[in-house]
């Protein structure tokens, strides 16, 4: 049988080679329809190329072949030899690491033929080093995530014990490398770990800048991203501190510089529409307030911006309608009549104090008030300078009359009492310059103290009066010192010592600034001169006494130089040296020499 089988290929061959029209095409043919000795042969044809692919065609070509079939023997002898190359194949793209290429292949071998126990074996032995392999990988892909370099590293070397090229030096040396990377990355991060620790803006970012330059791919990715994160929060809360403290520009700059992390990047975004909410709200339009409502509305109910966005809006609206109020009323005004000033009051007025716009009502209601108070007042402004401008008293007091009308804290009135301030101190110097020439002229005539008088008939308060009282002062101080000098020489009349040194002290309290002071000063030396005659005459009786007046002459007086030189000549007089003896004129003598 083998032999006629072998004869029938043969011939099947040799007629394929002379009628090459004839060669059946393989990988068309029709398996069902075809006949057992095509199939062998295309089987053959198959394996002969010693592909997983090719051999795993040739058993499926003749696994449906009957067993009765004349060619079923040559056939399970080509389809052991053939399992026995698939499972050589199969282990070498096992080795490569296409594990489910080489299990796939190594089923297609026929459960009834002998080599399948080594298959079964090797499959089995595959499967138990790949779950090896896998499990292995995932550990230490764990251990990376969680930045235990060294553990990570220990599991990996576990891979080279397997029995498997794929997971001992490809996979092993991938998971390696990776092991490295990621520890040379997190040792990177190390100074970036010491600059989140800040509050400063400049140094959080040097810190995102260097967690940035991780690797994508590197373990410590995880790290970096946390770190980033954790520097982006940091920049949030100081961006909402400046926020707090109504500094929405420093609020914007550091915002826009903070990274978009997950877990911020809602709150980021609120904080950046608050802050240029309150940006276009600082240009008080309606058209800037409208924009920046449409900015906070988007602001949930979940953000720590809420509420704070909630009370902006509200202001806002309201402070829309405050400005639609104030430019109606505004328009109003332009008139200048009394009567719209009035309704635009009135308009405005209804503005409540608490509204964001209440203290720039108050301010356009207090001009307008001043604006129609300056209406109403000017004509008693205009008819007082009329009045006043012929110059008469009654003319000037008929124009203070009129100012006098203008109320206190009415919009004129500071201008008005100006007026009146200065009208008034020309009725009264008309009045009281008169008087101030008649006492200047008695003053003149010597008679200081008529002049006096007379000047203090004008009264205190009176646009004179200052300078009046200037003049009553000097010509007082004259008649002090006229009594002073009078009392002085009415004291050195009687020519003793003690009178003459107070007649002296007397005449000394004479200003300096009064006519009388030339006089005065003669006079003190005149009786600063007495004084020392009446020492030296007394010298000759009572040298003590003599001492004692000469001494209390006082130093202002041209008497005073001599009367000391005196004293001293006196007192060595009273106190003489003692006369040096022979014996101590000669020690002296011996001592010069």
């Amino acid at each position: 049988m083998t032999l006629g089988i072998s004869g029938g290929l043969v011939y099947l061959a040799l007629g394929l080679l002379l009628n090459p029209k004839a060669v059946p095409n393989c990988p068309e043919i029709f398996v069902p329809m075809s006949s057992a000795s095509l199939r062998v042969y295309c089987g053959q044809l198959a394996a002969s190329k010693q592909t997983l692919t090719d051999l795993v065609s040739a058993l499926n070509l003749v696994k449906d072949i009957p067993a009765n079939d004349p060619t079923r023997g040559y056939v399970d002898s080509n389809v052991q030899r053939w399992s026995l190359s698939i499972l050589r194949l199969a282990e070498a793209t096992y080795q490569e690491g296409n594990y489910d290429e080489a299990v796939n292949a190594a089923k297609t071998v026929p459960q009834n033929v002998p080599a399948y126990k080594v298959v079964s074996k090797r499959l089995k032995q595959w499967q138990e080093t790949w779950t090896k392999g896998v499990a292995l990988d995932k550990e230490t892909r764990a251990l990376l995530n969680s930045s235990k370099w060294v553990n990570a590293y220990s599991v990996a070397i576990k891979l080279t014990r397997l029995n498997n090229r794929y997971w001992a030096t490809t996979k092993y040396q991938e998971l390696a490398d990776l092991v490295q990377i990621a520890k040379a990355d997190s040792a990177k991060l190390d100074e970036a770990r010491q600059l989140v620790k800040t509050q400063d803006v400049k140094t959080l970012l040097k810190a995102i800048e260097i967690a940035k330059k991780v690797d994508p791919k590197s373990f410590a990715q995880t790290e970096a991203k946390t770190l980033i994160s954790t520097a982006a929060s940091q920049m949030l809360k100081l961006a909402r501190a400046k926020l707090d403290n109504n500094d929405w520009q420093g609020a914007l700059e550091i915002a826009n510089q903070t990274p978009e992390v997950s877990p911020i990047k809602t709150e980021l975004q609120d904080l950046i529409n608050l802050s240029q909410a309150l940006s276009h709200a600082t240009n008080t339009s309606i058209a800037e307030l409208e924009t920046a409502i449409s900015l906070v509305q988007g602001i949930g109910a979940n953000s720590s911006m809420y509420q704070r966005a909630q009370q902006s809006l509200v202001a806002w609206q309201l402070e829309i309608q405050d400005l639609a109020a104030l430019q109606h009323a505004r328009n109003l005004a332009t008139t200048g009549t009394v009567k719209d000033l009035q309704t635009a009051i009135t308009q405005v007025q209804r503005i409540p104090a608490s509204n964001p716009r209440g203290k720039e009502a108050a301010q356009v209601v207090s001009e307008w008030r001043k604006q129609i108070e300056t209406v109403e007042d000017t004509p008693y402004m205009t008819a007082a300078d009329k009045l006043a401008a012929n110059g008469t008293a009654v003319g000037v007091q008929n124009a203070i009359a009129q100012l006098n009308q203008i109320r206190p804290g009415r919009a004129l009135y500071p201008q008005a009492q100006q007026k009146v301030q200065q009208w008034t101190a020309e009725l009264q110097r008309a009045e009281d310059g008169p008087i101030l020439t008649q006492a200047e002229s008695l003053a003149t005539s010597g008679d200081l103290s008529a002049a006096v008088a007379m000047a203090q008939r004008v009264r205190r308060g009176r646009a004179m009066y200052a300078q009046t009282q200037e003049r009553v002062n000097d010509w007082q101080a004259q008649l002090q010192a006229a009594n002073n000098l009078a009392s002085a020489q009415r004291l050195a009349g009687n020519g003793t010592p003690e009178a003459l040194l107070g007649a002296i002290q007397a005449a000394a309290r004479v200003p300096k600034s009064s006519q009388l002071r030339s006089q005065a000063r003669l006079l003190m030396d005149n009786w600063g001169a007495q004084m020392l005659e009446v020492a030296q005459s007394t010298a000759s009786s009572d040298l003590r006494r003599a001492i004692a007046i000469a001494k209390v002459i006082p130093e202002s007086t041209s008497a005073y130089g001599s009367a000391q030189s005196y004293v001293q000549q006196w007192e060595q007089q009273l106190n003489p040296q003692p006369t040096p003896t022979q014996s101590e004129t000669d020690s002296d003598s011996i001592l010069g020499n």
